[in-house]
This record gives C-alpha cells, sequence and structure tokens, in this order.
C-alpha cells in the first residue's frame, strides 16, 4: 500500500481552504545577534536591505544608535523574513538580547490600537499616536513581498509599476498620518495599487481569540457547521425582461437553475446558472454526502472527514449540471450558456465542471510557484507520493511518470533558489533579471475520465481524476456569461474554454483574481499593528504564457455595469446574444474542425 505524505494535497493551483489551518505566526519580537545570524540563503541584496529597514526605523531616527545596528533591537521586517524566507528556519539560534550601545533610551513601538476601537479619520491627532511602529510595518511588508508574492513579475513588467515611488508615497503618507485609521487607509491604497484581488490586509485578525478551558462539544447540524448554507442563486434575470423566457422545474432547480430563453428571432437557448464553483451553497447535497458516508449529525468532523465530505457533495453537484445539460438538450436548444456573472470562484470543482460542458479535451496548464519553502515542502510532498506509486503500481502507459518525477525534482531546485527582488523598491536600481515564479508543469496535461481511477496518486497525475465526472455530457454551441464580478475559480473556467476555443466568451472584462492560496497560503502578519496580509503564492498561466492575474477579456464585450437594474442587464445581455448568435453558433464548426 502506498503511504502518502500529503494527503490533503491539492490538485493544482487553488487548494480548497476547507478544511485548512493557516498557521500562526508569533507576534514576539526577534532579537537581533549579529551579522552571522541572517538566513543561511539570503540574498546578499535582500541582507542589504533589511540591514537599512533596521537602520530607518528601529531606532526613531536616533544616530548614536546607528553605528551598530544588528546589536539593537528591531521591530520591523525581521519578523516577517523568519516567518517567510526559504531556509530562515535554519538559521543558528538567536543569542539573547544585549544592551543597546546608545546615551538616550530606544522609543517603544506604539501598542497598536485593536481593529474594534473605531477612530474618526477627521478627528486631530491624539498625543499617544506614533507613525514610526507603522513606517516598519510598511517595510516588513514591501520584504514580505519581495519574499513572496507571486504576481510580483506581473507587477513590474505588464503593469509597469513604480514600487520605489510607491513606497515613497505610502511611507509620506504614513508619517504625515494623525491617526491609526489614516495609517491603515495608508496601507489598504499601497495594496490597492497592485490591482489584485487576492492581495489584502486585515486587522480585525489581529484581535487575540477568547480562551476556553476546553473543546466545546458540537452544537447543530453537521452540515451547517461546516458552513454549508443555501445562498442567492443570482444571474441574470431573464424573466424580468421577455416572456419568452421558461424556467425547468424539476429537482436540480436549487442546485443548477436553468431554462430556455427564445431569442429575437426564435433562437432557442438553453441557460444554466452556476452560482458559486463550490459545495458549499447547496446543504440539501451535503445532507445527501453525510448519509452516504455514514457521518453522525452531531459528530466531530476534522479536516479529513470535511475534505471527503466535500468531495462527495461535488460529485453530487456535478451530477446535477450533467442532468441539467441533458434536460437542456432534451427542450431541443440550439446552444448552451453558462451564467457565471457575480461568480467569485470557489474550489478545485471547477475542473471537473468545465469538462462536463464541452467534448473538448482540455489539458492542464502549467502553474507559477513562488520559491519559497512553502512550495519546496508543496512539491516535495508530490514527489515523495509520485515515487511511491511508482515504485508499487509502475509506470502508466502512454504517461511516463518516472520522467514527471525528473522534471518535479528539477523544478524543486529552482524553487529552493533565491531569487534577489530588493531592487525594485530603490529609485535608479536595475531591475531583476530573475523571475519570482518558478513554472510547475503538469504531471500528466491530459487524462480520461475514470483512466487514473485505480491510481492514489490520481489528483496529482491529473487534477480533474478526484473527481467523478463525465466528459462533453452538452455537446452543443456554447457561450459564457460574464462580468466584473466574475473571479478567481470562476475566471479559471473561462480560461480554459476561451485558450481551448472551446467556447464564447460573452459580457464585461473579469476581475482578475488569478490563483489564490495553496494549503491555506503564506502566512503573512506585520508585527507592529498586528494585520494580517494574504497574498496569492501561486499563478496560473494562459496558453499564450501570459499571467492569468490580468482577467478575462470576452470575445463578445458588452457594456454591462454594477450599477445596472436587473431589467437593464437582463435587456443588454438578450440583445448582445442575439447580436452574437453567429459566432456562437459558429465556434462549434471551429471546434469540430479542430478536432
Amino acid at each position: 500500500m502506498v503511504k502518502l505524505a500529503h494527503r490533503s494535497r491539492k490538485s493544482g493551483h487553488r487548494a480548497r481552504e476547507k478544511g485548512w489551518r493557516a498557521r500562526e505566526m508569533s507576534p514576539l519580537v526577534q532579537e537581533m545577534g549579529g551579522p552571522s545570524h541572517e538566513p543561511a540563503n539570503l540574498a546578499p541584496g535582500m541582507a542589504s536591505l533589511v540591514r537599512e529597514l533596521l537602520l530607518r526605523n528601529s531606532w526613531s531616527g536616533r544616530s548614536a544608535c546607528w553605528q551598530d545596528p544588528w546589536r539593537m533591537r528591531s521591530d520591523t521586517a525581521w519578523l516577517v523574513l523568519c516567518g517567510s524566507l526559504a531556509g530562515c528556519a535554519s538559521a543558528a539560534p538567536l543569542p539573547p538580547p544585549r544592551q543597546p550601545r546608545c546615551d538616550t533610551p530606544m522609543q517603544p513601538a506604539a501598542t497598536p490600537v485593536p481593529a474594534s476601537a473605531s477612530v474618526d479619520p477627521g478627528a486631530p491627532a491624539t498625543p499617544t499616536f506614533n507613525p514610526a511602529p507603522w513606517v516598519a510595518d510598511l517595510d516588513a511588508l514591501v520584504v514580505a513581498i519581495s519574499s513572496h508574492y507571486a504576481n510580483l513579475d506581473y507587477a513590474i513588467s505588464a503593469r509597469q509599476m513604480d514600487l520605489a515611488a510607491l513606497r515613497t508615497r505610502t511611507e509620506a503618507r504614513l508619517r504625515a498620518a494623525k491617526s491609526d485609521e489614516q495609517a491603515k487607509r495608508a496601507f489598504r491604497s499601497f495594496l490597492r495599487a497592485f490591482g489584485d484581488g487576492h492581495l489584502s490586509i486585515d486587522w480585525t485578525a489581529s484581535e487575540p481569540a477568547a480562551k476556553t478551558a476546553a473543546p466545546a462539544a458540537p452544537t447543530g447540524p453537521l452540515c451547517a457547521r461546516l458552513g454549508y448554507e443555501a445562498g442567492d442563486p443570482g444571474g441574470v434575470d431573464f424573466a424580468r425582461v421577455t416572456s419568452t423566457f421558461t424556467p425547468i422545474q424539476d429537482g436540480d432547480s436549487a442546485d443548477i437553475p436553468g431554462g430556455v430563453l427564445v431569442l429575437p428571432g426564435g433562437h432557442r437557448l438553453g441557460v444554466l446558472r452556476i452560482a458559486l464553483f463550490s459545495g458549499e451553497p447547496h446543504p440539501r447535497l451535503c445532507e445527501e454526502a453525510r448519509t452516504a458516508l455514514g457521518l453522525a449529525d452531531d459528530a466531530i468532523c476534522d479536516d479529513e472527514c470535511a475534505n471527503r465530505l466535500a468531495d462527495e457533495v461535488s460529485n453530487r453537484l456535478t451530477a446535477a449540471l450533467e442532468r441539467r445539460a441533458k434536460s437542456l438538450a432534451s427542450a431541443h436548444v440550439e446552444a448552451v450558456l453558462v451564467d457565471i456573472t457575480g461568480n467569485g470562484g470557489g474550489s478545485d470543482w471547477v475542473d471537473a465542471a468545465v469538462r462536463v460542458v464541452t467534448p473538448v479535451k482540455l489539458e492542464q496548464r502549467a502553474t507559477g510557484a513562488v520559491r519559497h519553502e512553502h512550495w519546496v515542502k508543496d512539491l516535495g510532498d508530490r514527489l515523495h507520493d509520485l515515487k511511491s506509486d511508482l515504485a508499487e503500481h509502475g509506470d502508466l502507459p502512454g504517461h511516463p511518470i518516472a520522467s514527471a518525477i525528473d522534471v518535479l525534482q528539477a523544478e524543486i531546485d529552482e524553487v529552493k533558489t533565491p531569487c534577489d527582488k530588493s531592487a525594485i523598491w530603490q529609485p535608479g536600481q536595475a531591475k531583476p533579471s530573475c523571475s519570482q515564479l518558478v513554472r510547475v508543469l503538469p504531471v500528466i496535461p491530459y487524462a480520461k475520465p475514470g483512466e487514473l481511477a485505480a491510481r492514489p496518486t490520481r489528483d496529482l497525475l491529473f487534477g480533474p481524476s478526484r473527481f467523478a465526472y463525465h466528459e462533453g455530457v452538452n455537446v452543443l454551441p456554447l457561450a459564457v456569461l460574464v462580468d466584473g464580478n466574475t473571479a478567481s475559480a470562476a475566471e479559471d473556467f473561462v480560461e480554459l474554454l476561451q485558450d481551448h476555443h472551446a467556447a464564447t466568451i460573452v459580457g464585461a472584462p473579469t476581475v482578475g483574481a488569478g490563483c489564490g492560496y495553496t494549503n491555506g497560503g503564506i502566512p503573512t502578519v506585520l508585527p507592529n499593528s498586528g494585520a494580517r496580509v494574504r497574498m496569492p503564492d501561486c499563478a496560473r498561466f494562459r496558453a499564450d504564457g501570459s499571467n492569468a492575474v490580468a482577467g478575462v477579456t470576452p470575445d463578445v464585450v458588452l457594456p454591462l455595469l454594477d450599477r445596472d437594474s436587473p431589467y437593464q442587464r437582463a435587456k443588454k445581455v438578450i440583445a448582445g446574444l442575439g447580436s452574437a448568435w453567429g459566432r456562437i453558433v459558429g465556434r462549434t464548426e471551429q471546434r469540430d474542425a479542430r478536432r
């Protein structure tokens, strides 16, 4: 029997947040012992950046203390470095704190104000406000971004961001701030400049959780405790505009709503709605799955249990999607529209769902992994499992695992190689030539449904293989409706279809969230304010090699606006679909010719 090192592994770039527990970073301040205590693999340029940050912030500008910065107590970037950079854990133990060589006492950092304590940004400055700790947190954030922000290269090359100027402006705002709330606004503005839907900061998470003497007994139904709760399916309400839309009422209507829309000209279009690529909005399916798995309603469900239940719910949701596709075909529609407007993403279930709606063989694409210990461990676990699978079950005909193992080992070696990005924050410095991302190839680009069912590492070999699905249940011409709130996994759905010329994409440009967080992400806590920063640790690559964080531009762009009323939106979509009808049905002829 193969023993898997990474039982909760995820097949690709979007590890489901459910069931994962992000590691906590210690808020304790590290003591600096000397140059010999730098992380073993910290690039020289990054070490220089850390020294500079310590010089500028640790001693609040007292020049007499700048003579020996490595003997000073630091509340700045070192904490984030030790929580983020690969190899820091192997650094030599830090010695006890030394007394500073300074005639004047060190000014202590201001105690952060809890996020729950609201501060009027227009109120006059309070005597206790001190911008220095906030500037130190900015420096810590700069180091963290340089260390493990997956879309840093994109920000530099595609967005042409002047990061040195951005840092300078933000520091000036912090030094001019009069309250903690103004300082927080400066941080939010700093991160918004990257235009990344997965890059965020939160101060509420810094509040310590109340301690309990013992874990409380489960209360309430299991599915409710795990977050399964029905929500508004949303989507375009075609019935507001025309009486020619007929909803389908059946046992799957609550999970995959569908209907038939007769467009101007008499064309019959089948419509199905996917509100979220996740099983969580489907409590009925969760109850069915819980019963099928033999889980008691009052059971204590750990991470493995929650993941097993989630996969079963996903399989039942796939079956509902397949039945909906068949019901639309039975209604004699000429094409199918998948409405994913407002769909903010979800889980890896998208890998199965997208293959149900098209007969085109969709191949897995390369993903980008940041050069960080987080990915060294993840890829190392994959390597261990694949070697064990190969040793026990042998190679796969047509899918050489042995060759893929050699490629994976080379990718791990590359992830271990640091890339010094510190120069990007310094005015006039040459931009680093190395990339923050390492391209990780899929083990198997494509496999048929069920082909790998007997392999214990089937989801590593081909991600969709962890789910039960049938490929190409829908064979009719396909269109996908998106808007400015379509994000993350929903964008992955669109990208796969667009890159394989399998569907016509209609609507407004999508969010551009790209890949999110794998295995809970890389925790980043700012040392003074206690803010938790979430930044993506992976990237998805399109067929042309571009980063998916750029978002999806539809093939047929419609002027959909957030301020549109439901009536206005439906009217715009109907008009756009009518105009694009020839393109939608013509796509199938092109698709079949390529096949």
